[in-house]
């Protein structure tokens, strides 16, 4: 009985020895965990300040979409042909001899159609590039197509 009772005791005082331990170890990691609560609210801080950044940008991004957008409409009614100023009508058709022409000419003839002023002026300047288109199909031996691209 008296094995009994010591080994009692002695598991006691260890179990309180434990206790003691881990209470101390608990309240120096109290601190590192203040310290790295602190850093985690920071980080919470800073990631949550981006989130607002990236919503606002997102928001004037949204802004300057409608605002071209209304912009463009403006220009189809004031022009009143139903295409973008600056851009041909039927420009969407394609373009006579595309396929004899590199991506640099289909551009640069994109560029100077769109950048006429009147109808006669781009009926010219197409009416001068199917020739050239014409000759360039005889000297290559292939027919001249209109292409989309």
């Amino acid at each position: 009985m008296k094995t009994r009772t010591a080994l009692s005791a002695l598991v006691a005082a260890t179990l309180v020895a434990t206790s003691f331990a881990a209470v101390a170890q608990g309240q120096q990691q109290g601190g590192r965990g203040q310290q790295g609560g602190q850093q985690g609210g920071q980080q919470y801080q800073q990631q949550r300040q981006a989130e607002r950044a990236a919503t606002q940008e997102r928001a004037q991004d949204r802004e300057r979409v409608q605002t071209r957008e209304q912009d463009r409409a403006r220009v189809h009614q004031q022009d009143g042909t139903g295409t973008p100023a600056g851009q041909a009508k039927g420009a969407g058709n394609g373009i006579y001899g595309g396929n004899l022409m590199t991506v640099e000419e289909r551009n640069q003839y994109r560029d100077q159609l769109g950048g006429l002023k009147t109808e006669q002026e781009r009926t010219q300047f197409q009416a001068q590039h199917r020739e050239q288109m014409q000759l360039r199909a005889k000297e290559k031996g292939v027919a001249a197509e209109v292409t989309a691209d």
